[in-house]
């Protein structure tokens, strides 16, 4: 008997497997668009993905929006610290690459701040001070005190006969209230006050205390230890945050949009990519049965 009668019907099995396997899988993606012959549409055309693109994009955008992208999902993605871009830099780090190398542009602001807040407050304290005996009268009291007893300490016991501390420290409140309240000395005060607050903040102890300072905050070590120390508190502010956004933002929508944007050739590019492989071996797997099958029909 000729080999070819025990060959043929084997390997025809096995190249008509191998060809529909290629022709079904060709056909999830080809032809991208709907064929016709004298107006009439060839059946199969588009393939099924371009033909079901519509709902395949709706129903994946619905899936992901009601199951991946969910109040829960976003609120535990937004309050893992681990899971935040937190930049490892130190604020000082920042202020050197933006060409802030001294703190001096910093204390300036501040220090202005400080001037602004106390001319507000200078007022309030020189009333305060005039008002000690009503407003602080336990500080009244430690003030008398405290006066008393550097007269004691400077004042000879034969003196003592002819002088009363008590006057004497009202006589001192009396002076210092006049001078407080003397409109023509107001300026002058705050003139001062706002060169203490220079004097203080211009000085080189300060400006190196400042930059020490910044280089030791670390962005990410600070955001990171915050997340961790406030985790509940923050973890429910970001799922109320995620909760509106889930609820009143398009996502589904968005989705959609984003899926319908891509081309056919590009979605039939990356597929293949991920499962190439594998529908390679579902062609060859479908020729080796065809073989297989077109071998058991010599037997039967």
């Amino acid at each position: 008997m000729n080999i070819l009668n025990f060959l043929i019907p084997p390997i025809l099995g096995g190249i008509i497997a191998l060809s529909t396997n290629w022709l079904a899988i060709k056909m999830l993606f080809r032809p991208h668009k709907a064929k016709y012959i004298f107006g009439i549409r060839i059946p199969f055309t588009p393939g099924l993905i371009p033909k079901e693109r519509a709902q395949l994009t709706e129903k994946i955008a619905e899936s992901i929006s009601t199951r991946l992208l969910t109040p829960d999902v976003l609120a535990q993605s937004l309050s893992d610290p681990t899971l935040w871009p937190l930049p490892d830099i130190t604020i000082g780090e920042i202020m050197f690459k933006l060409g802030i190398e001294s703190p001096h542009t910093l204390t300036g602001p501040v220090a202005e701040r400080l001037k602004a807040a106390s001319d507000k407050l200078l007022p309030k304290a020189i009333e305060a001070i005039v008002n000690i005996d009503e407003s602080q009268p336990g500080l009244d009291a430690k003030l008398a005190e405290l006066t008393y007893k550097v007269i004691d300490e400077n004042v000879g016991t034969f003196a003592k006969l002819f002088i009363s501390k008590e006057k004497i420290y009202a006589s001192i409140k009396n002076n210092v209230f006049a001078y407080l309240t003397n409109p023509q000395n107001y300026d002058f005060i705050t003139e001062k006050l706002h060169n203490t607050i220079d004097a203080i903040l211009s000085g080189d102890a300060v400006h190196e205390a400042i930059t020490e300072k910044l280089y030791a905050i670390n962005i990410k070590d600070t955001l990171t230890a915050f997340l961790t120390k406030e985790k509940h508190t923050v973890a429910r502010v970001l799922e109320m945050a995620a909760s509106y956004i889930a609820q009143n933002m398009p996502i589904q929508d968005m989705i959609e949009k984003k899926l319908n944007a891509f081309e056919i050739a590009e979605a039939e590019e990356l597929i293949l990519e991920v499962v190439g492989r594998e529908l390679r071996l579902i062609i060859l797997l479908g020729g080796v049965l065809g073989l297989i099958i077109g071998g058991l029909t010599l037997i039967f």
